[in-house]
């Protein structure tokens, strides 16, 4: 009998390295466990457009959740399985309440498909400029959207989501994956997080969260380590993830997450 039924893990600084690529172990580990019937679900704040650096392990059958929990799908199809998106109203007036107090701040809107966001929204992060720039009240309405970003220029990532959840309390979910100078926090639907994605994906696919084993590295992760069976947490998380009291896997960059999957199956590399 396998030990666990189902893997879910963050990518960037976790499954993935520093460079982004994916480390043999890693590849060979998910692989190895595809082969035995336990599924792999990558949980990422990433859109859906930025999970091609998956393409290599389609041949897996695992699925996705993107954008924090928003968006459920296929890995191999990219067929969207489950959306769950912000109320056009309460995204508009919480970022307008967070531009208030914050005069700086800017703002994208994350959809299923593409993404928008206010003119100079690129100049404080590493994203190309966006096919669509509008006024904010324009982004809200174009489609649903399933991740709101902000970016503030002058304050901190910390400090800038504790100013921003003082202000939207449980209006919206408020939660990073990056931590710089220049704040970028993810805004969502109330209530989505990873864990609720896969709480409905485990439902779909019959299965107890108590057979999942998890990796994280940031606090956008920490309801799902805690929903799982086993969390495990990479050397380099977040302190607030380090503190949490999860077993560590090792170095992302070493393949931390393969070698610890590889060595609870009893398998060799």
């Amino acid at each position: 009998m396998n030990p666990f039924d189902l893997i879910a893990t963050d990518l960037d600084g976790t499954f993935l390295a520093d460079d982004k690529q994916i480390p043999a172990l890693n590849a060979l580990a998910v692989r190895r466990a595809a082969r035995r019937g336990i599924t792999t679900v990558f949980a990422s704040g990433r859109p859906l457009r930025w999970f091609g650096v998956l393409d290599p392990l389609t041949d897996a059958h695992g699925w996705a959740v993107a954008a924090n929990g928003a968006v459920t799908f296929d890995l191999a199809t990219r067929e969207v399985a489950h959306v769950r998106p912000m109320a056009a109203d309460i995204s508009l007036t919480a970022a307008e309440q967070i531009r208030e107090r914050l005069p700086r701040a800017v703002f994208a809107a994350e959809y299923v498909s593409g993404w928008g966001s206010e003119p100079g929204f690129e100049l404080h992060t590493r994203e190309p400029g966006s096919p669509f720039q509008a006024p904010l009240d324009e982004l809200v309405d174009r489609d649903e959207i399933v991740k709101l970003i902000v970016v503030d220029p002058a304050t901190r990532t910390d400090e800038l989501a504790a100013i921003a959840r003082s202000i939207v309390g449980d209006r919206v979910t408020v939660t990073f994956s990056y931590v710089s100078a220049a704040g970028m926090l993810e805004m969502s639907a109330p209530g989505v997080s990873k864990a609720l994605a896969l709480r409905e994906l485990l439902t779909d696919l019959g299965l107890p969260a108590n057979r999942m084993i998890a990796f994280g590295d940031m606090p956008n992760d920490l309801q799902m380590l805690d929903l799982a069976g086993q969390g495990f947490v990479m050397d380099s998380s977040h302190p607030t993830v380090l503190g949490a009291g999860y077993p560590t896997a090792g170095d992302n960059n070493a393949g931390g997450v393969g070698a610890t999957i590889l060595r609870l199956l009893g398998e060799d590399a």
